[in-house]
């Protein structure tokens, strides 16, 4: 497909490098020339120098054949402004980035009255992804599937815990309504097969249906969110304020600007609020960190993020939250921390490329959700069996799965299964996968036929 990118910034530039790997037609629109040139010289795209909410600019990136138009500028009413221009031109589809807490109303979310095919707000989707974190916070990441009705979580395996040293046949034993349907141990994935052994620090990627992974995640231990420290006050912390609200959680907040942090009061009035840096020993210490159940550090900068909650684990804080954007600083730190990491551009490219997925005929088949976990080696997709669909009526065992590829629950007319060879397939089936292939539209990607 021809995809038209406006803005080469964390979101666009990770954006552009996941279109390419997919073979798609990628024109990043960019104002900062050294950008555009950094960009275009290591991955296959047309860049052009200029506004993306100029007619002229729009006019020379040829948005009246572009198939999606993505608006992903640091500036909502630029995004907006070249997203309605793209429309009349002719793109036939429009996915806008709106950031500021003023447009995340119904207006332009639910009823869409501009109407943009999908809005995209990355601190908005991180707060709800930490906020599935200090739920769960024995997990090290939570995803949902089937509105909910099937959990995936990921929990590091301590020489302390039960889990320590038992094979996937005890597992399925013991837990006979839940599937191990990865496990990452040190730099390596893999799908489990046969008398695989859970070992010590292992990463295990568990799924089963809502109450029998609520029930596990209290099993591994049973621990919950009391009280809440928030280091930073942006846009993510305001998004997870709201979230937050109507629960028992105790929440303190540390932000380093003076303005921010009075703003912060304004619009929570019963917040505890400290003005001061966060990512300081001597005002953590003061404001008795130790003693919260979990922190969050959410500032704008990765390194003082990540030092921070290295600070936080030698001080015992059981439940670190740490945000990252830099994907290359994942890869060094990735095994010299505990904390449930937060990628906001990842969560926020990872909502577009599920759209655009969607977007390519699939025959048989409907890509319904997608989400990537382990540092983007393992994706999780959800296909719905479509009318037509080759694969109604066959027994999994008959398909022929490729490698790497497992099928982890099946939703059927609001049953969970957790199929067997002997299981077929049925029209109207909700399908979660989980493989460690790349570039997955269609669930027949999956088959070696």
């Amino acid at each position: 497909m021809k995809i038209i990118v406006v803005g080469g910034g964390k979101v666009g530039s990770a954006l552009c490098q996941s279109l390419v790997e997919e073979s798609h037609d990628v024109i990043l629109i960019e104002e900062k020339e050294t950008v555009l040139q950094q960009l275009t010289k290591f991955l296959d795209i047309m860049g052009i120098v200029g506004n993306g909410a100029n007619y002229k600019i729009l006019e020379e990136a040829g948005v009246s054949s572009c198939d999606i138009f993505i608006a992903l500028t640091e500036k909502d009413e630029v995004n907006m402004i070249a997203a309605v221009l793209a429309k009349k031109m002719g793109a036939k589809e429009t996915i806008v980035r709106m950031r500021n807490p003023e447009y995340s109303n119904s207006y332009f979310k639910d009823k869409n009255f501009l109407g943009f095919s999908a809005v995209i707000n990355p601190e908005l989707l991180a707060a709800q992804y930490i906020a599935n974190s200090v739920e769960f916070p024995n997990a090290q990441s939570v995803e949902h599937f089937a509105n909910g009705r099937v959990m995936l979580m990921e929990f590091h395996i301590t020489l302390q815990s039960q889990l320590c040293h038992m094979t996937l046949s005890q597992f399925r034993k013991k837990f006979n309504r839940l599937v191990i349907c990865a496990i990452k141990r040190g730099d390596e994935v893999i799908i489990p097969h046969g008398e695989a052994t859970i070992q010590v620090d292992d990463h295990i990627f568990v799924t089963g249906n809502r109450v029998e992974m609520i029930l596990f995640h209290n099993y591994v231990k049973n621990k919950y969110i009391k009280n809440l420290m928030l280091i930073g006050a942006g846009k993510i912390t305001y998004y997870l304020l709201h979230i937050l609200k109507n629960t028992n959680i105790k929440v303190k907040v540390l932000e380093i600007s003076e303005a921010r942090a009075s703003w912060l009061s304004q619009e929570f009035p019963d917040l505890h609020i400290v003005h001061g840096d966060g990512t300081t020993k001597e005002i953590l210490l003061e404001e008795n960190v130790q003693n919260y159940d979990a922190v969050a550090t959410l500032t704008g900068v990765d390194e003082e993020n990540i030092i921070t909650s290295m600070f936080l684990e030698t001080l015992g804080v059981e439940k670190n939250i740490t945000k990252v954007n830099r994907t290359t600083l994942l890869e060094i730190i990735e095994n010299q921390l505990s904390s449930s990491i937060v990628v906001p551009k990842r969560i926020a490219v990872d909502s577009i490329m599920h759209f655009i997925r969607g977007r390519v005929n699939a025959e048989g088949s409907k890509l319904d959700a997608m989400h990537h976990l382990a540092n983007e080696r393992i994706e999780t997709l959800q296909f719905e069996i479509k009318e037509g669909s080759m694969l109604a009526g066959e027994q999994l065992a008959q398909i022929g799965l490729k490698d790497k590829v497992l099928i982890a629950a099946i939703i059927r007319r609001g049953q969970t299964i957790f199929p067997t060879g002997d299981d077929a397939l049925e029209i109207g089936d909700k399908v979660v996968v989980i493989t460690l292939l790349k570039n997955i539209y269609s669930i027949k990607d999956l088959l070696e036929r």
